[in-house]
């Protein structure tokens, strides 16, 4: 099953991408920005996958870090959506992999050295790797209210972001007794949350391996992140595969390296995949074209 994530609630293409039939459920992504409120929101949303008889899930930011306000070149901080501790120096990773060493904290602000080449957008997620790293809180306020928004509408499918610990199920449930969610693991301490999971008592949790994040999280040797993605699978049979799938579909035709990922991650038993912001909202033809045909041939390999 493929599963896309959801361009904004104002794009005139969102019901036909809803009902297209290669679309088995849907993700919004509550870090998209809407004019709209999160009951609004979802709302608009609900009513086209209820007619189209398609699952959606609301993802949630929960630890992941995001950049809240514009930070300009060579002057001043930059300041993310939670307050956080790590031994310095550490490094932050930015999108597109620019790397620079945190040399600085204060609450919620970091001061790196040396700065990016261009202004930091607001929204824009990032990675910081180092020693006795802690992230405080979990939910965030968007996250809270979107929550108990999807609750009022009979809503109750969420993905966790970098779930690291029983906890921050336990702080969706707490709002939404009838939750069922992904967790999303993206962190070595997610990976250590893979080892206690247990689908006969965990009943309304299952797993992603988030690729992306998780890669740079791990910071570790390619053998070791493809250890901890054949486990997810392993410990959970109904996992998710997301993120960095398809990504040649960006340059031209698909290669033969995404063929044989996504070859290799349906041999080890996964089945429903997750298309990433990029893919689904610039790249869904071409990536229902290679679906389709990959499905036509994958059990007679």
């Amino acid at each position: 099953m493929l599963i896309v994530t959801l361009p904004a609630v104002t794009n005139p293409d969102l019901a036909d991408i809803i009902a297209h039939p290669q679309v088995g459920a849907v993700r919004y992504n509550v870090g998209m920005r809407t004019p709209f409120s999160p009951r609004d929101t979802l709302d608009k949303i609900e009513k086209i996958t209820r007619i189209e008889k398609k699952l959606l899930w609301v993802d949630l930011k929960g630890r992941q870090l995001r950049i809240v306000r514009w930070a300009d070149p060579d002057y001043g901080e930059i300041e993310l959506n939670h307050s956080l501790s790590v031994d310095l120096p550490a490094t932050v990773v930015f999108r597109g992999g620019f790397r620079s060493t945190i040399v600085g904290i204060e609450g919620n602000k970091i001061y790196i050295a040396p700065n990016p080449k261009e202004a930091l957008g607001a929204g824009q997620a990032v990675n910081i790797l180092g020693r006795n790293l802690v992230i405080d809180g979990y939910l965030t306020d968007t996250d809270v209210a979107y929550i108990k928004a999807a609750g009022e509408l009979g809503l109750n499918h969420f993905m966790l972001s970098f779930a690291e610990s029983e906890s921050d199920i336990a702080s969706v449930v707490n709002i939404n007794p009838k939750a069922d969610v992904v967790l999303k693991i993206e962190s070595s301490l997610g990976v250590s949350l893979v080892n206690r999971f247990d689908p006969r008592q965990w009943k309304n949790c299952r797993l992603m391996a988030a690729r992306d994040d998780l890669m740079i999280q791990l910071n570790a040797s390619p053998s070791y992140m493809l250890r901890a993605v054949k486990r997810i699978i392993e410990r959970d049979k109904t996992a998710i595969a997301a993120s960095h799938l398809l990504t040649s579909l960006q340059h031209g035709p698909v290669s033969a390296a995404d063929l044989s990922d996504l070859y290799l991650l349906y041999q080890w038993g996964y089945r429903d995949f997750l298309l990433s912001d990029t893919i689904s909202h610039y790249y869904l033809p071409q990536a229902f074209q290679v679906w389709r045909d990959l499905m036509t041939v994958v059990d007679k390999l």
